[in-house]
């Protein structure tokens, strides 16, 4: 029977992170699982985004720290993030103004770049934007895009340069508790790992591994369907970042002249999907109507023509935000409910993780806020309320 100090289930950007800032801390005899390839879950569907609005100290903090890891990704791992810095507008209507305007104080204590803006500040930065429903906006000029995938392996080889060991092609299907504690995994191969700490970082797949210990985590996974558009070659430059919340809209831009977009209506909840469904079609109804606001929000999109669609997901917990904790199974840790914020937080968990597991707090944010037992009761459910805010 192998042995390890930690066996991490799950290769995308999360576990990769956790497997690189444990090897940072000392940690040596440590075991990535994963059960396919890297970045084969989520994270291989996602968009990529960097925003840094985000409604509590804690999370504003994170996203921080990420951003200082995304620029200077090589240096801190030997890897390219590929991050483009291309700014980012996120637009609220007028409604939620003077919350905006509230965050956004709290966060510049902080030390996040960014500055309060009106519609007509929108049109003279950005004239192609239609601000047609907003009454404020952010605008971040630090914010961006970076690849998903590039970060995982980027984490995954300078994690392998400390000795860690990563295994793909290696599904978990058994986790062994004795007395009461983590005593190891089963893997389907027949193989088995004896160790006493097991992190949870298996994404979509993360109820199925917590009740392969005997417990659970109140996560439900949604729906997130993600279309590419590609623009014409009159539309120039390429566009920042467009986050409009107040028509329930995104636009990311991406090199050869496409445009990633997709809906921000926060009711992926009310959309549960299987995770074997990851990547699969997307309807037809949802591409015209995505296509309509799109061109509502930059109408020189109206001319773009429709590339592709895929079912993107996310892990969901109630409060959209991630459990970072020692579950209730001793040795059993949780690095789950990334609820959309995986890639952009994923330094930052990764760290805080490795903090947590070998010295109980962390200097990047309070991990209090990330307790599994904040939602109580309903913590072996993963079936209660969710609710969502980008504010304060």
């Amino acid at each position: 029977m192998r042995t390890a100090d930690v066996v991490i289930v799950g290769g995308g950007v999360t576990g990769c992170s956790i497997a690189f800032h444990l090897a940072e801390r000392g940690v040596r005899d440590v075991v990535v699982l994963e059960r396919r390839f890297l970045a084969a879950g989520g994270t291989g569907r996602s968009v990529g985004i960097l925003r840094q609005l985000y409604p509590t100290p804690e999370t504003s903090r994170m996203v921080l720290h990420s951003l200082r890891v995304f620029q200077n990704f090589q240096e801190v791992t030997g890897g390219d993030a590929h991050y483009v810095q291309c700014g980012a507008v996120i637009a609220v209507g007028p409604e939620q103004a003077a919350a905006l305007a509230r965050t956004l104080e709290a966060q510049q204590e902080i030390g996040i770049q960014a500055r309060l803006i009106g519609p007509d500040d929108i049109r003279e930065l950005e004239p192609r934007i239609d601000p047609f429903a907003v009454g404020a906006a952010v605008h971040e000029p630090e914010s961006g895009y970076g690849d998903p995938t590039g970060v995982t392996t980027g984490f995954a080889r300078g994690a392998r340069r400390s000795g860690v060991v990563i295994e793909q092609m290696a599904e978990v299907v058994g986790i062994r508790v004795e007395g009461g504690r983590i005593a190891g995994v089963q893997l389907a191969g027949g193989d088995e790992i004896a160790t006493r700490v097991v992190v949870n970082a298996a994404g979509l797949w993360c109820r199925q591994i917590a009740q392969m210990a005997g417990t659970d985590v109140p996560i439900v996974v949604g729906r997130h369907p993600v279309f590419i558009i590609e623009r014409t070659p009159t539309f120039g430059r390429p566009h920042p970042i467009y986050l409009d919340l107040a028509s329930g809209t995104f636009l990311r831009p991406e090199t050869g002249g496409l445009t990633l977009t997709g809906f921000l209506d926060a009711d992926e909840p009310n959309h549960p999907m299987d995770p074997e469904a990851l990547g699969a079609d997307v309807r037809f109804d949802e591409v015209a109507r995505i296509m309509e606001r799109a061109s509502r929000c930059i109408p020189a999109l109206g001319d773009a023509r429709y590339q592709r669609g895929y079912s993107g997901a996310f892990d969901i917990s109630p409060d959209w935000m991630p459990i970072l904790d020692e579950t209730p199974v001793p040795g059993l840790y949780a690095a789950v409910g990334m609820s959309g914020h995986g890639f952009k937080l994923s330094p930052a968990v990764g760290r805080m993780m490795a903090d947590l597991i070998t010295d109980g707090r962390s200097s990047v944010a309070d991990l209090a806020a990330f307790r599994l037992d904040r939602f109580g009761a309903s913590a072996d459910a993963g079936d209660g309320a969710f609710s969502h805010s980008y504010l304060r």
